[in-house]
């Protein structure tokens, strides 16, 4: 049988994504209904309360047997919850090629939260630019939570009050280039794009993300994408 997402995980999902009976465009422009389902929706589409609940179980059994395929480490029903979710709105395919799925195959557990917290951009149809959306980065930060819910009563962990010394997510992100005579910075994600640069070798980098073979590096660890590099010649240095 399925592994399903917990009650709480299942209300996390209802509440961001809203119960519609009839069809409409969410921002980014797909015809959507019910609780976020856009498969064969179309503009005269309506569904019943009860219809909605079946589309969103079905849905998420979905997204949770893609979370089961790519994920190779234990999760907790909070943990495999979380994904679940990230799953149903992002995709598949979003999470198979993320740094966040790298990193806890890696078992960086703790990269999780802030790998999901990176995920709040969707395409304005207006304009076709990417814009970050309120309703993303609070759905993102739900996630975080679900994921970091533990029964265990660590007093660090389990703490309400909120700690003045902060640090930012940078394990497992440097990198160093491995190819000797340097390794070509394009402007974008294949041979086709104008390189911008040539980066000797040993020079240490940041993956911002990655996409088919391709990483948007930073090469000044600002957070800022200089350009892109073929992953072949990228190597990872200890987190």
């Amino acid at each position: 049988m399925a592994r399903q997402v917990s009650q709480e995980g299942l209300e996390l999902v209802k509440k961001y994504e809203g119960l519609r009976t009839q069809a409409y465009r969410c921002p980014a422009g797909v015809w959507t209904i019910g609780y976020g389902h856009t498969e064969g929706v179309k503009p005269d589409t309506e569904v019943t309360a009860e219809r909605a609940e079946e589309l969103l179980n079905q849905d998420l059994t979905q997204a949770g047997a893609q979370v089961e395929r790519l994920v190779h480490v234990p999760l907790t029903d909070n943990q495999f919850s979380a994904l679940t979710s990230f799953v149903f709105n992002v995709g598949a395919g979003n999470l198979e090629s993320s740094t966040l799925l790298r990193r806890l195959n890696a078992g960086d557990y703790d990269a999780v939260p802030s790998e999901l917290a990176k995920w709040v951009k969707a395409t304005d149809p207006k304009t076709g630019k990417k814009a970050t959306l309120a309703g993303l980065v609070k759905r993102r930060a739900a996630e975080g939570e679900l994921w970091l819910k533990t029964d265990g009563d660590d007093p660090f962990l389990n703490s309400s009050d909120m700690p003045q010394n902060v640090h930012a997510d940078e394990a497992c992100v440097v990198y160093t280039v491995t190819a000797r005579s340097g390794l070509k910075l394009r402007e974008g994600p294949g041979m086709a794009f104008d390189v911008l640069q040539v980066v000797p070798y040993n020079t240490r980098v940041f993956i911002v993300k990655e996409k088919e073979g391709w990483a948007a590096v930073d090469l000044q660890g600002d957070g800022a994408v200089d350009g892109w590099m073929s992953q072949d010649f990228l190597s990872p240095l200890p987190g």
